[in-house]
C-alpha cells in the first residue's frame, strides 16, 4: 500500500530529526540574521524551516491521542472481582484486545495472588483459548510450593514469555519445573524436571534439565538434556534430544535423538562404533535391541 507524500515526508522528517531539526534552525537563523542582500528570500528560508518543523506538532498530537486511546484497552479493578473465571484482587491491571473489555490480553498482579489454590505473582497471560474464552494461563509462582502433591519451582521458566507455570481454569497443572526430586508415573526424577502433562492421546513430557533419571524399564541411566515421552499408564514412548546424547543399554551406545520404544524392542541408532552380531558397525546404524532378550540386530537386516 502507497501513502500518500505528506506523511512519507512527515515520517523522513521526524524519523531523521538529528539532520531536519538543526536545519530548520540554520533556515530560520539565516533569514532573522542574515545579511541585508537576501531580503527577497527571508520568507522562503521561513517557509522551509516552518515546513521542516510542521511534523514535529503533528507527531506529537498523534503520539498523545494514541496515549489516550490505548487506556480505553485496560482497565484497572477498584474492588476483588472474577474477570475470565480467576478471583483477582484490587488493584489488578487487565489489558483487553477490544474497546468493548471482552477479550482479555494479560492480567497484571499488583501483590502476590492465591489463585486455584497457588500462590501467584507478576503478570498472567492467556495461554490457550476457545473463541474469546481463555481456558489455560501462564503465570510465575511466587517461591516453591507443593500443588495437588507435586513440589513445584517457583520464577519464570526460561524462554517462555507465558511464565513459570501452565494452568487450566480448573487449577490443574499442565506445565511446571519439579522443585524438588518426585516419583510420578513410576519415574523417580530429579529437581529442576519440567513437566508437561500428557493425556489419553499425547504423552506426558519429562524433561531432564540438571540431573540423571534411571529407567526401570530399560535398567539405565537417561543422561542430562534429554526428554523422556511417557504414556499416561506409565509406558515409555521414546527419548528424544536435538543434542544427541549416548544412552548405554546393553552395553550398546545409543543416540538419544533416535531413540524409540516399540513394545519390548528399543529402536535407535549408534552413537559411536559398535560391535552387532560381530561385525564393527560405525555410528549412525539403526541397530534394534530386544529388551527381553538382549538380542541386537541391525534394522536394514532381515
Amino acid at each position: 500500500m502507497r501513502l500518500p507524500w505528506p506523511l512519507l515526508f512527515g515520517y523522513a522528517v521526524v524519523n531523521n530529526w538529528f539532520v531536519t531539526i538543526p536545519l530548520a534552525l540554520a533556515l530560520a537563523f539565516s533569514a532573522w540574521y542574515g545579511s541585508p542582500w537576501i531580503d527577497g528570500l527571508r520568507f522562503v528560508l521561513i517557509a522551509c524551516a516552518a515546513f521542516l518543523t510542521l511534523p514535529f506538532p503533528a507527531a506529537g498530537a498523534l503520539y498523545l491521542y494514541q496515549s489516550y486511546d490505548a487506556t480505553r484497552y485496560w482497565r484497572t479493578l477498584e474492588t476483588a472481582e472474577t474477570v475470565a473465571d480467576l478471583p483477582l484482587p484490587a488493584g489488578s491491571k487487565i489489558q483487553f484486545a477490544d474497546k468493548a473489555h471482552s477479550i482479555v490480553v494479560l492480567i497484571e498482579l499488583p501483590q502476590v495472588t492465591e489463585i486455584l489454590g497457588m500462590r501467584l505473582t507478576g503478570t498472567l497471560k492467556p495461554w490457550k483459548r476457545q473463541g474469546n474464552d481463555v481456558t489455560h494461563w501462564g503465570g510465575d509462582l511466587h517461591g516453591y510450593q507443593i500443588i495437588d502433591g507435586l513440589p513445584c519451582k517457583g520464577g519464570p521458566y526460561a524462554n517462555d514469555r507465558f511464565g513459570g507455570v501452565l494452568f487450566d481454569k480448573a487449577g490443574t497443572l499442565h506445565r511446571f519445573t519439579l522443585g524438588a526430586p518426585h516419583e510420578l508415573l513410576g519415574l523417580k526424577l530429579p529437581a529442576h524436571t519440567t513437566i508437561r502433562r500428557g493425556n489419553d492421546m499425547e504423552p506426558w513430557t519429562f524433561l531432564l534439565s540438571a540431573g540423571e533419571a534411571y529407567i526401570p524399564l530399560l535398567d539405565t541411566m537417561a543422561p542430562v538434556g534429554v526428554t523422556l515421552e511417557v504414556a499416561d499408564d506409565g509406558r515409555l514412548v521414546r527419548i528424544r534430544s536435538g543434542h544427541g546424547q549416548t544412552i548405554v543399554l546393553r552395553g550398546a551406545p545409543l543416540n538419544s535423538g533416535s531413540f524409540e520404544v516399540r513394545g519390548d524392542t528399543v529402536v535407535s541408532q549408534l552413537a559411536e562404533p559398535f560391535a552387532v552380531a560381530g561385525d564393527m558397525r560405525p555410528a549412525g546404524t539403526s541397530v534394534r535391541i530386544g529388551l527381553d532378550t538382549g538380542e541386537m540386530s541391525v534394522m536394514s537386516e532381515r
